[in-house]
């Protein structure tokens, strides 16, 4: 073979290469692009509609004092009854 023919297999190999290679490239950005943006809404909607670790313990601790206070009034209730 002569160089003109090696010349033109590179350039044909180059050629399929490219016509492979770029779209798999241009797919793989618009795909990270993509995954980029639906993870940043993802972020926003678990910061507006999800509870904090501090909101938890606040409704845990007031949880709390209302069942103190509820079985207190049971005890006062039952108390009360049995001296009477």
């Amino acid at each position: 073979m002569t160089l003109t023919n090696w010349i033109l297999v590179i350039i044909g190999i180059v050629s399929l290469i490219l016509t492979v290679v770029i779209p798999v490239i241009v797919y793989l950005f618009s795909s990270n692009a993509a995954t980029r943006q639906e993870l940043a809404q993802h972020k926003t909607h678990v910061a507006e509609y999800y509870a904090t670790k501090d909101d938890v313990k606040d409704l845990g601790d007031r949880m709390e004092r209302q069942m103190k206070q509820g079985f207190e009034q049971l005890k006062e209730l039952l108390n009360s009854r049995n001296t009477a």
